[in-house]
């Protein structure tokens, strides 16, 4: 899915892939934003101020307990995507905490002039929702890896994600961190790093993760990684590229 270099001066897929009428109706609304490490965007039973629409940097969706006990990374956005699903579905207030894990830049509008533009433009907020049936899909291979997948499964899967969204050479991330997301003990991430390194998959030193092998970290996954990147490249492919 490591289409970002192919988007054109937007810089986002989704902004990418509106039609010129439906940019030109947005474009005066949006603000540019800068992503800091642990900013919180929405937060649960709470109502959206903003909606962001990434450029570079990585952000997670946590799914969070009744009682605020429990809680999960559900999915991954990053320049392919945009928060502010509830807004879209007029579903408010948010059921999700979303953080920025890793920094980077974007472009924000507020929640009442999104929902302003979308009664004007049906076809805007038609893009919006294929976002979301994406990130529906995204999520549900979530729940299956997290269900059926060994350890290293789960972290292959995670780490081709974040790098078809993370630009460069290799990704800045801890153990703990990774640990986090995955709702696991530290330990274990070790031990499945360990794992793939030693099937010269990745590279490991010092909290930089380089992926060497994409392809055989795909085969690692045992089809766990693929279905929603598809659907993407599908629903989206059309606009690649820009105008």
């Amino acid at each position: 899915m490591k289409n970002a270099a192919r988007l054109n001066s937007r810089g986002n897929l989704i902004l990418s892939s509106l039609s010129l009428p439906d940019y030109e109706l947005l474009e005066p609304y949006l603000e540019t934003v800068q992503f800091r490490t642990r900013d919180c965007l929405e937060q649960t039973n709470k109502k959206v101020e903003r909606i962001y629409f990434p450029y570079r940097g990585l952000i997670s969706v946590i799914a969070v307990s009744q009682n605020k006990r429990h809680e999960s990374e559900a999915g991954i956005i990053g320049w392919e995507g945009m928060t502010g699903a509830s807004v879209v579905l007029r579903s408010e207030p948010a059921l999700t905490n979303i953080f920025v894990q890793i920094p980077g830049d974007g472009r924000a509008v507020l929640a009442g002039d999104l929902s302003m533009l979308m009664a004007k433009s049906s076809t805007l907020r038609d893009a919006f929702l294929k976002h979301i049936y994406v990130f529906l899909i995204q999520a549900a291979n979530t729940a299956l890896a997290n269900a059926r997948g060994r350890l290293d499964q789960r972290l292959a899967r995670w780490l081709l994600m974040a790098d078809d969204r993370v630009p460069g050479d290799g990704l800045q991330l801890t153990h703990e961190f990774l640990a986090f997301m995955l709702g696991v003990r530290r330990a274990g991430v070790t031990i499945a790093l360990q794992h793939l390194e030693s099937q010269g998959l990745i590279a490991n030193s010092r909290g930089h993760i380089r992926l060497i092998d994409r392809s055989g970290l795909e085969q690692c996954c045992d089809g766990l990684y693929g279905v929603a990147e598809r659907e993407l490249s599908r629903l989206f492919a059309p606009r690649y590229g820009g105008e």
